[in-house]
């Protein structure tokens, strides 16, 4: 048998980038979509009539990093601010990319951390996870 790509996005092959530097290396990473579509139904009926928009569209994520040595964290990525100007925290972008085709799975250009965690465990590795609220994301057709 020949030697055959797999057609399956694996976590392994997806790189997250950070205001367009890779934030490396990346465990999970999570985003969900709130389009506003909503149920309209009529009178005394189990059932709806039709799916309405018009709502509110939101994007919000988690993703989950290792701290390696002499990074920064997430303030070197520029992704959270110094403690001086805390009240002034900045925009980021977020990207998430399939490193064996080099093809964005999907794309965040303003976004703000709205939780950050890191964890430090005996015999264990330094964990940040994060959480972000996004304007709007975009897919790979909507980057083309």
């Amino acid at each position: 048998m020949a030697n055959q790509q797999s057609l399956l996005v694996t976590a392994a092959l997806c790189r997250l980038y950070i205001n367009n530097v890779v934030y490396a290396p990346s465990q999970s990473v999570s985003v969900s979509i709130e389009t506003g579509e909503y149920e309209v139904r009529g009178i005394n009926s189990p059932f709806a009539q039709e799916i309405a928009g018009g709502g509110q569209y939101s994007v919000r994520g988690s993703a989950g990093v290792v701290r390696t040595k002499n990074s920064g964290g997430l303030q070197a990525a520029n992704a959270r601010p110094l403690f001086s100007d805390i009240a002034a925290s900045s925009y980021v972008s977020l990207r998430l990319e399939d490193r064996s085709t080099g093809e964005t799975l999907w794309s965040i250009p303003k976004a703000k951390l709205s939780n950050v965690k890191e964890t430090v465990q005996a015999k264990g590795i330094y964990n940040i996870s994060f959480d972000f609220v996004g304007q709007i994301l975009y897919w790979p057709l909507d980057l083309s």
